[in-house]
């Protein structure tokens, strides 16, 4: 089991807690339908994200700015973001990427790169804003769900290796993981219980995304069954010798 394979607990929650803000990394192999309704998604979470901020923007206290420095890859409203946790993410997607005979040339890096420095971005905005609501998690919440999540590794010494090759330790995972819980919070706060979806919206989805897909997957059914329903008349009404040993 390898941390960096997509089971570090940060990699694989936060990209779920992020998935309606930012775009995958891979999304070019994604479904059509699946895209369109991906872009709905963050098109409305971006514009409620929008007007929460402009709504506490007033409440804010102005923060010093800082310029990224040497370490750093970016300095998000004064709280830095380390060159370590950006390579840390992008050798986990370019293990994942090897993993799959996937080749990336210099073009592609550079996207990918982009794209990781925007995610380690969108989750310091979401994690500030959490913080300006007062959001915690508690210290045993943390502890049981790294249990939990050490529970997975067949024992201490490989949890071990895998932090160390990821340069974390078992108090950075705590931080990460609780960092996560609490931008969920903030997402179950802000969007989850407040946004949803009129039947309206729904009729417009499925017309335009499900509906021939649905038409044809049971037109399909229906063409199999009529075939097998006349392959069984004419197995009937035929001289069929089998020979097979």
């Amino acid at each position: 089991m390898h941390l960096s394979n997509g089971v570090l607990f940060r990699l694989t929650v936060l990209a779920v807690c992020l998935s309606m803000f930012a775009l995958p990394v891979f999304a070019g192999k994604e479904d059509k339908a699946v895209k369109d309704d991906k872009a709905v998604q963050v098109e409305k979470a971006v514009k409620v994200e929008k007007a929460v901020k402009t709504e506490k923007a007033v409440k804010t206290e102005p923060v010093e700015k800082m310029e990224a420095t040497k370490g750093n890859v970016a300095v998000v409203n004064g709280a830095a973001i380390s060159q370590e946790d950006f390579d840390r993410e992008l050798f986990g997607i370019q293990e994942q990427s090897a993993n799959r005979g996937e080749k990336m040339d210099d073009a592609r890096l550079a996207e990918v790169k982009e794209k990781v420095l925007d995610k380690l971005i969108d989750g310091e905005l979401l994690y500030q804003e959490s913080q300006k609501m007062g959001l915690k998690v508690d210290d045993p919440t943390v502890d049981e769900q790294y249990a939990k999540f050490k529970a997975q590794f067949p024992n201490e010494e490989e949890f071990n290796k895998e932090l160390a090759k990821v340069k974390l330790t078992e108090a950075s995972l705590k931080s990460q993981i609780r960092q996560v819980m609490v931008i969920q919070q903030y997402i179950d706060k802000e969007f989850v219980q407040k946004i949803t979806v009129s039947e309206d919206e729904l009729k417009a989805f499925y017309e335009a995304y499900l509906k021939d897909r649905i038409e044809k997957n049971l037109k399909q059914e229906k063409i199999q069954k009529e075939v097998a329903q006349f392959l069984e008349k004419l197995r009937e009404n035929a001289n069929v010798e089998r020979n097979l040993r």
